[in-house]
């Protein structure tokens, strides 16, 4: 009986392996299906276009269209500012330095952050000043609008006044 399961299991053995081989062909002819680099087929290169002359390669314009400047013109174009912008700015003209109260235009009054200021023209150059030596207004970085011996004393925004004092002498100004 030994002998018998012995040569059964050798039959069985015989059997599989042809099986399992027919099994393997179709897997390994389809892993090596000719896509080998001999039939692949690159598209053919295109040729170079040949130099094209120099006005060619400015495009043109279409009817009807203004053209936009390059960038080089746009450069050009600008204004140098400065030499050093952190430099003091230029003060203003003497003009206002021999100016008199004839010349002042008081043209109204503002509250701005809590603190009055009044709006004046002195000759050619307007801006607002706040109480105290020159009208200057603290914190603005411009220059004073009065000359030295002016000094702002009181802005009323609400009567819309200002009183100016100019070398010792009481002005007051009225919208």
């Amino acid at each position: 009986m030994a002998s018998s399961q012995v040569d059964s299991a050798q039959r069985n053995r015989a059997l599989s392996a042809p099986v399992t081989l027919l099994a393997l062909v179709p897997i390994l002819a389809a892993c090596s299906s000719g896509s080998g680099p001999e039939t692949i087929s690159l598209p053919p290169a295109s040729p170079k276009p040949a130099a094209a002359p120099s006005a060619a390669a400015a495009p043109q314009p279409a009817t009807g269209f203004t053209p936009l400047p390059t960038p080089q013109q746009v450069v050009a174009a600008l204004p140098t500012g400065r030499i050093d912008p952190f430099a003091p700015l230029a003060q203003p003209r003497a003009a206002a330095a021999t100016a008199s109260t004839g010349d002042l235009r008081f043209t109204g009054v503002i509250r701005s952050a809590g603190r009055a200021q009044a709006l004046v023209q002195v000759g050619d150059q307007s801006g607002a000043v706040c109480v105290g030596r020159r009208g200057l207004c603290p914190g603005s970085g411009l220059p004073a609008l009065l000359p030295p011996d002016w000094a702002v004393t009181s802005i009323d925004v609400a009567s819309g006044r200002m009183v100016l004092n100019q070398a010792g002498q009481k002005r007051v100004f009225n919208l």
